[in-house]
């Protein structure tokens, strides 16, 4: 992704988080009824099947379930420097921005009525979604970079975006989240991942450049 593009969008992601959080944060009406009508149709589909599938979404999605994979990928030497530390800090940082530092500043509850599961903490932005973004976006752009088959990086794609969208339709669905809230995880995790891919993008030419001058000299 070229610079500018990946800049435009950071910047486009937290304008729109700063006005999501704003109409949160000052209970505007139209974010409730806009939250409840989109759950209603969710509510009214609720099973056991559902609840157990989302609850699985969950517990495999929560950072720490990340962790075993990066610690491979950190261990691996081939992987280590270039694939494993950039996923493993983007999603550290977005660990302890989200469910943290953003949550706590907040303080916005949860949504009080049919909770599917006992979550703790506060509600807004969604931890979940926001992590989902950030580990699967940093490993996408792992594929795109390293696959060599294209058909690998269609795929792997796909995947990623529809495991996004499964877990933040999974957190409204358990009704610890209302759809706002998923949307500030969503938001706020590209641009934690936008910040990560233009640092990590600098990193990488700095390294070109002194190898470069090495093997000039």
């Amino acid at each position: 992704m070229k610079t500018k593009g990946t800049v435009l969008i950071l910047l486009v992601a937290f304008l729109l988080f700063t006005a999501v959080t704003t109409l949160v944060v000052t209970e505007s009406a139209p974010v409730q009824v806009f939250n409840d009508a989109l759950y209603a149709p969710i509510a009214e589909r609720i099973t056991p099947t559902l609840t157990t599938i989302s609850t699985v979404i969950g517990s495999l999605t929560h950072w720490y379930s990340y962790a075993p994979i990066i610690l491979l990928l950190l261990i691996i030497p081939r992987t280590r420097m270039k694939i494993g530390l950039p996923i493993g800090i983007t999603v550290g940082i977005s660990a302890i921005l989200g469910p943290i530092i953003l949550k706590n500043i907040f303080a916005i509850e949860r949504p009080d009525v049919n909770q599917l599961i006992s979550p703790g903490g506060f509600g807004y932005p969604s931890g979940h979604s926001m992590n989902a973004v950030v580990f699967f976006g940093m490993c996408t752009l792992m594929v795109l970079r390293y696959a060599t088959k294209k058909w690998l990086k269609i795929a792997f794609t796909v995947f990623a975006v529809l495991s996004i969208l499964a877990v933040g339709l999974s957190r409204v669905y358990l009704g610890v989240h209302v759809v706002t809230d998923v949307i500030g995880g969503y938001l706020a995790g590209i641009v934690v991942l936008c910040a990560a891919i233009l640092i990590e993008g600098r990193l990488e030419g700095r390294k070109s450049e002194v190898t470069s001058d090495e093997k000039s000299k």
